[in-house]
């Protein structure tokens, strides 16, 4: 999964990609969608405070498309001429030729925060239309003098994703190595054909910090000496932290796209690192991903087989990461990128040998025989490899993990249980007697009685296939039979919930079954004086990923009204809810009995208990099949809607670090994943650094070590 081309056709494209980097002045995202016949879509994107215009343009399209954006909002409207009139801009012409620029100028003039895309199709035909959204940034500003990394939703100069191998974690067996390589970054797909052999891909191309990167997918064929690209689509990685992102690409006419997220072999990573792609530059065409962490060290190889075809295979051993010597090589076969299977299996395929005399030079050689239906062997003796991308800041890497952790436990948990929520968002029922997408029946109402027990039938009903006002195709279903009883001051309610195969727009959401238990006590409006709660999760999330175990709920003195948006996916917006539903003098508590979200699992408490209005304490007392997470932690409402501004009370202990945490700030408005404000020092074996979070989704300045 190194390696590009042979070394004159790889010079000659680096170094042009290196000096369009260089003379780039704006930076620019790139996405897709896929609208069904006389339908319309819309996608946010967020405006910088530095970012003095923005331009929308199609970039690529078919027949009659338009284009709208909008502050803040989607456009809303039944017909185009309400999205129309809804909207702050408009491009319509006869043809999918659109465009919109925003400045100061323009009227609503440009302004940071969330804007919306709306694209509508007035084909009878489906269409794929490719965006582009360019972004004139009005100054730069200096690190003054500290290591900077990191960026913005939109593009920062000083962001770099964490290098190394990168996975889905609901389908493993195939990965993605994203590589730093001067101003460059380069992805090698190393994945499967259709006839579940195993292949690989390689991209390459300018970065300067975007949040969405884009560049041509090439697969390369070996002539015996050296090795030919071949176009075969593009692939798009559109980064929510250092550590995770959404991968999209088309291969060969195919679309599909997965969450990506840095594998983790180890929660540290060793003195002498090897990350990265390597080479042997005498022989160009071939070469190797290699990955550090703890005491082990994994090698992919890209190599060929007899036929030319890119094959790869993989070592992965325990020991000092200087350790010489010859390690056997397994090759896999799974499914290929749009195939719904995620089995794979392996079998042993030769070896690999190495030898490494530095962080940037070596020697490995590969003994590898394919076993059939490939039928073929690729041998080369031990060479010299050098390292081809860009030396990893080690010491850096290793803080940085701590970073990840303790922000993943504010927003993943609202991944874990908004996601689904988020996916319902287009369905409107304010109708919901008439609904037809989804159908919707809840049995004769007229016999139930508020003196005793009531069971209402429910069930929500998309059948083999229906589309929502916003285009939308669901299929599937939800039953959810609840049982309740109403006393003057009290409420027991229950239902078992059974979700078979959902799907929205073809991608799975979730099957399987859910209990709920909850006992409320009343004084009185909203105000809930106690109560009790018990969840059973059994269910396979949106990448088919298990999400099991239970959850205890204990409430006091709380308000019910601000529950009801609680549904968001993001950690900020979580939290804020969390502040207003306990208020003043009120509390929640989680007990987490064996949670297992994908190859995630966690047991333990979480608490949030009110001390004055916006402002709260949170208890974590975790326990995660990486190690524990705990500490106590104020927590206040930030000045935007849904914006929570961290500080810990002590220092905190998540896996092996220490983090003190002073008015960190999580906005889902800018940063779904990652901190936007404040600072965040963390130590390590007698180690430290500090985090300033820049104010923009992903950017800080680092100090330290």
């Amino acid at each position: 999964m190194d390696r590009e081309k042979p070394l004159s056709v790889f010079i000659a494209v680096f170094l042009f990609c290196y000096w369009f980097s260089g003379i780039a002045s704006a930076n620019v995202i790139h996405f897709s969608e896929s609208l069904n016949p006389k339908s319309y879509t819309y996608r946010s994107i967020v405006v910088e405070p530095s970012d003095a215009s923005v331009t929308i343009t199609i970039a690529r399209g078919s027949g009659d498309i338009d284009l709208y954006v909008k502050k803040a909002a989607p456009a809303q409207g039944g017909t185009s001429s309400e999205i129309k009139q809804d909207s702050d801009f408009a491009s319509e012409s006869q043809s999918w030729h659109e465009s919109v620029t925003i400045d100061s100028s323009t009227s609503p003039a440009l302004s940071p925060g969330k804007w919306y895309v709306t694209i509508v199709n007035y084909n009878s035909y489906p269409v794929t239309v490719d965006v582009t959204v360019s972004s004139q940034a009005s100054s730069t500003s200096s690190s003054g003098g500290a290591t900077r990394t990191g960026g913005a939703r939109g593009s920062n100069p000083h962001f770099r994703p964490q290098v190394g191998l990168w996975y889905n974690k609901a389908k493993p067996g195939h990965g993605v190595d994203i590589e730093q390589s001067g101003t460059n970054l380069a992805a090698v797909w190393y994945t499967y054909n259709p006839d579940r052999t195993p292949t690989w891909y390689l991209a390459i191309g300018p970065y300067s910090g975007q949040r969405s990167w884009t560049a041509t997918l090439n697969k390369y064929h070996w002539n015996g000496s050296s090795a030919t690209p071949n176009p075969v689509g593009t692939i798009t990685l559109e980064f929510r932290s250092r550590t995770k992102a959404t991968f999209r690409w088309k291969l060969n006419g195919q679309t599909g796209s997965e969450p990506l997220e840095r594998f983790r072999m180890a929660d540290h990573v060793p003195e002498s690192n090897l990350t990265g792609l390597w080479y042997n530059s005498s022989e160009p065409g071939y070469g190797y991903s290699i990955d550090t962490q703890g005491n082990t060290v994994a090698i992919v190889a890209y190599f060929y087989d007899s036929n030319g075809k890119p094959r790869w295979a993989l070592n992965s051993s325990h020991g000092p990461v200087s350790s010489t010597g010859t390690v056997p090589a397994m090759v896999f076969f799974g499914p290929c990128p749009n195939c719904s299977s995620t089995n794979f299996n392996s079998a042993s395929a030769g070896s690999i040998t190495r030898n490494f005399s530095g962080t940037t030079k070596g020697t490995i050689g590969l003994n590898i025989t394919l076993p059939a239906p490939m039928n073929s062997s690729w041998s080369k003796p031990p060479a010299g490899v050098t390292l081809l991308s860009s030396k990893v800041n080690n010491q850096e890497l290793d803080l940085e993990m701590a970073v990840d952790e303790i922000t993943g436990v504010f927003s993943d948990t609202g991944d874990m249980f908004g996601g689904l929520t988020d996916s319902f968002s287009s369905i409107d029922l304010s109708n919901i007697q008439s609904s037809t997408c989804p159908r919707i029946t809840y049995g004769d109402l007229s016999h139930l009685s508020l003196a005793g027990p009531m069971h209402i039938p429910l069930k929500v009903d998309f059948g083999a296939g229906c589309s929502d006002s916003k285009g939308n195709t669901w299929s599937g279903s939800i039953n959810a039979p609840i049982n309740a009883t109403l006393g003057s001051s009290s409420m027991h309610l229950d239902t078992n919930v059974t979700v078979h195969n959902l799907k929205k727009n073809g991608q799975f959401l979730g099957s399987g079954t859910t209990s709920v238990v909850i006992n409320l006590a009343s004084s009185g409006s909203s105000n809930l004086s106690s109560g009790t709660g018990n969840i059973n999760l059994n269910l396979a999330g949106v990448e088919h990923e298990p999400l099991t175990g239970k959850i205890g709920l204990q409430f006091n003195n709380i308000n019910l009204a601000p529950m009801l948006g609680m549904g968001s996916s993001s950690g900020g917006s979580t939290l804020s809810s969390l502040l207003k539903v306990v208020g003043s003098g009120g509390s929640i508590g989680i007990n987490l009995n064996n949670l297992v979200y994908g190859q995630d699992s966690i047991s333990g408490t979480i608490s949030v208990s009110g001390q004055s209005a916006g402002t709260g304490r949170l208890d974590l007392n975790l326990r995660t099949n990486r190690g524990p997470v705990s500490g106590s932690f104020m927590v206040r409402q930030g000045s935007s809607s849904g914006t929570a501004v961290i500080t810990t009370i002590s220092p905190a202990t998540v896996l092996d670090y220490q983090v003190t945490m002073n008015n960190v700030i999580i906005n889902p408005d800018a940063c779904t994943d990652a901190p936007v404000g404040g600072s965040m020092v963390v130590s390590k074996g007698g180690k430290s650094g500090r985090f300033t979070f820049d104010g923009s989704c992903l950017g800080y300045a680092f100090t330290g070590l």
